[in-house]
């Protein structure tokens, strides 16, 4: 028989999947209240110094805190979940510098909406119009379509039946649909063939979250919703790992369109219109400091943003030496 052999599909065990699972509540919860006391903050000194006015020190601290906690955590995460597919020899299980792209660009997307959050406050000081257009964008951008979309998401992760996803707005509300699909494949067991065995990967002596994989027979729904929250929270790193190490072949293709999609959208809807408000706020009422370095940041967090989702992460396996061996 030539044909090549299919992808061992594996799902997260139980207990693996509640960690990661509080985890992302972790972030999204600190996170979101450090953007929230971060322009809080700000607001407060601008009404006293005005458009001048640059985020206390202990904003600062606690953006660094929350965000160098935030990358420490994901790169402890994602050596947890390659060290199984490390130790049971499949290929690729290392760290590329895919993975170390995909960290930096997440890290970008989070310190660019922590600053354009504060740059609000200036902005109301500054201009009307300014303030009115860049607040509209923010929150059609950012609080509908991000922080709305994370919660939805993480609400998902709580409910098995649950399978919504970015590319799934129909079941924003109910959740489910009447034909058991997820990501374009049924749930019920198709993805085998009758005459091949599924092994087992002993991973349980590496002591690594009580041993992460277990066999399954149809879509692997708990890795699906977490990499789509993964990358949706905006942890490239966790994502890539998840989609190069856990994610079949059959459900990639729509996660590189979730990855796009999203990226691009965010770009365009939020960044883009981020970057001419700040600029014309430097031209109009003077140079601001926390304004100019969020003006850099945005811009290049558009372009890398744009870069990574355009780029392939994922290679399809090599099949041309099986069949000229059998040729």
């Amino acid at each position: 028989d030539a044909r090549p052999p299919l992808q061992e599909v594996y799902d997260l065990r139980t207990r693996c999947f509640g960690r990661l699972r509080h985890l992302l509540w972790f972030n999204f919860l600190a996170y979101w209240s450090t953007v929230a006391y971060c322009m809080y903050t700000t607001s407060l000194r601008a009404a006293v110094v005005g458009m001048k006015a640059t985020p206390p020190l202990e904003a600062w601290l606690l953006s660094i805190l929350v965000l160098g906690t935030q990358g420490t955590i994901e790169i402890a995460a994602c050596i947890c979940l390659a060290r199984p597919a490390r130790l049971s020899g499949q290929p690729g299980s290392g760290f590329s510098p895919w993975d170390c792209a995909a960290w930096s660009v997440g890290l970008g997307a989070r310190l660019s909406i922590l600053l354009d959050a504060q740059c609000l406050t200036l902005m109301r000081q500054g201009s009307d119009v300014l303030f009115l257009i860049s607040t509209g964008t923010f929150i059609f951008a950012i609080v509908i379509f991000v922080l709305g979309i994370q919660l939805r998401l993480l609400c998902g992760l709580c409910c098995t039946r649950d399978n919504y996803t970015y590319d799934k707005p129909d079941l924003f509300f109910k959740g489910r649909d009447a034909h058991g699909m997820l990501q374009g494949v049924p749930l019920t067991p198709a993805i085998t063939r009758p005459d091949e065995d599924v092994s087992v990967v002993d991973v349980t002596a590496s002591g690594d979250l009580d041993g992460p994989l277990r066999p399954v027979r149809g879509a692997p729904s708990n890795v699906i919703k977490l990499t789509n929250c993964a990358h949706l929270s905006d942890l490239g790193m966790l994502h890539s790992v998840l989609m190069r190490l856990y994610v079949p072949i059959d459900c990639k293709e729509t996660q590189e369109f979730v990855v796009s999609a999203s990226s691009f959208s965010r770009c365009f809807c939020e960044d883009v219109v981020q970057c001419g408000m700040k600029f014309f706020f430097l031209m109009d009422c003077g140079l601001n400091p926390l304004v100019l370095v969020s003006l850099f940041i945005s811009a290049l967090q558009a372009v890398a943003s744009c870069l990574h989702s355009s780029s392939p992460s994922w290679d399809l396996p090599d099949v041309r030496n099986g069949e000229d061996g059998d040729a």
